[in-house]
């Protein structure tokens, strides 16, 4: 049988990017998909994800830019940690972020790949590792991008770089309508979880996309897990006085008269542990499967980085390919490695930010809290996740950021 050059199973950011790219630079390429454009359009609510400047930047490289009106744009992001009094700061940001439903976006990168002459087969449900074998022999290589199934059996656990063995957080993510805009919203309850919220472009327009994440056995967590179709009124006004108590920040920009979800399928409950798999799986076939995006690695949202790393290790993998084979075990470890140049400090930020921050990263806060040059420092660092990591991980870092701002803290008690 003639190989058909590169499959990529798993139509999200991930693999869309993957074979956007491939594309672009000339690749033979097969996308299998559990579901058309037009089921994505017609689907629950995903996620609600900022995409930052390095996935925009790739996104406009590929000719794939969407949806993009300067009402979804954020250009500032606002920090805020409860407490008498709380601890906030306000940052302009250099690159907007923008967050766009992803029943959008990805059905128009879907349609990007198709109307280019790619190759799209939409499988029946979830694919597993059976279907990853058969599909192999058909091609050189194929990257897994997603799969519920497929990861579970073909990518082992990598347990020395996955710390927790449940999740972190009870999370609940939703579109609503009655929340004036105003920039990316990061408010912190400590002890209890955090909530973001930002203006967000969606297949009714503007609305306000909010993520709230919950610390298990907290006071949060019970509210995740109500049912909006039940008693979609007792939901609105539990919210309501949700974030009044633990993000008043967003409570002060609610008309509580036309505060509300979108829609049942506007709304997603659930709770994700993190984790990091096994890279390569060798196959019967002789084939390899690489792992990449959720496939390879599943980190709890509280940095903001999972759309944004998917994007970034679909246009590494696609580069290495273009490289030329052949494309075994050992291309897979060395895609592997430098995917994990990027991967590694955002699983480490987004680990480390599930628990209390740290001392030295409490001062930042502080710092950025009494001086605007570092806020906008602070919030910036979002967009370079080696760098941010580098800072939060530091605390000589954060010294020397501190002394060139000419931050004066009093010592701590």
């Amino acid at each position: 049988m003639t190989s058909k050059g590169i499959g990529v199973v798993g139509a999200g950011i991930s693999g869309l990017t993957l074979a956007l790219r491939l594309q672009q630079l000339g690749v033979d390429v097969t996308l299998y998909a559990d579901s058309s454009a037009d089921e994505m359009r017609r689907s629950r609510l995903p996620n609600t994800v900022a995409r930052m400047k390095s996935t925009r930047a790739r996104e406009q490289a590929l000719g794939s830019e969407h949806f993009t009106p300067a009402v979804s744009l954020s250009d500032t992001a606002k920090i805020s940690i409860k407490g008498e009094p709380p601890l906030e700061f306000q940052g302009s940001l250099e690159h907007p972020f923008h967050a766009l439903d992803f029943r959008l976006l990805i059905p128009a990168f879907l349609d990007d790949f198709t109307s280019r002459g790619g190759r799209l087969v939409v499988t029946e449900g979830s694919p597993g590792a059976a279907e990853v074998e058969t599909w192999s022999a058909d091609h050189e290589l194929i990257v897994v991008a997603a799969g519920r199934r497929s990861v579970a059996e073909l990518f082992p656990r990598d347990d020395r770089r996955s710390p927790y063995d449940r999740p972190q957080r009870s999370l609940l993510a939703g579109l609503y309508t009655g929340i004036a805009p105003a920039g990316f919203s990061y408010n912190v309850s400590p002890g209890c979880g955090e909530i973001f919220q930002m203006p967000m472009w969606t297949r009714d327009g503007l609305a306000a996309g909010m993520l709230v994440e919950a610390i298990p056995g907290g006071p949060l967590e019970p509210f995740t897990r109500l049912s909006y179709p039940d008693d979609p009124r007792a939901f609105t006004r539990t919210l309501e006085k949700v974030l009044a108590e633990h993000a008043p920040r967003i409570a002060e920009r609610i008309d509580s008269g036309s505060f509300a979800p979108l829609g049942p399928d506007d709304l997603l409950q659930g709770a994700v542990t993190p984790v990091v798999r096994t890279p390569v799986a060798k196959l019967s076939t002789g084939r390899v499967a690489l792992a990449i995006g959720d496939a390879w690695i599943t980190n709890d949202p509280i940095t903001g980085q999972g759309a944004n790393l998917g994007s970034h290790c679909a246009w590494v993998t696609a580069e290495a390919i273009a490289g030329g084979g052949p494309y075994g075990e050992e291309f897979g470890r060395s895609v592997a490695a430098e995917m994990w140049r990027v991967a590694g400090p955002v699983t480490e930020w987004s680990n480390s930010f599930l628990q209390p921050p740290t001392e030295h990263v409490f001062r930042l806060f502080a710092g950025a809290a009494v001086d605007r040059g570092l806020a906008d420092r602070f919030v910036n660092l979002f967009s370079d996740p080696v760098a941010a990591w580098a800072v939060f991980s530091d605390p000589a870092q954060v010294d020397a950021l501190l002394a060139a701002s000419e931050v004066s803290l009093p010592a701590a008690s």
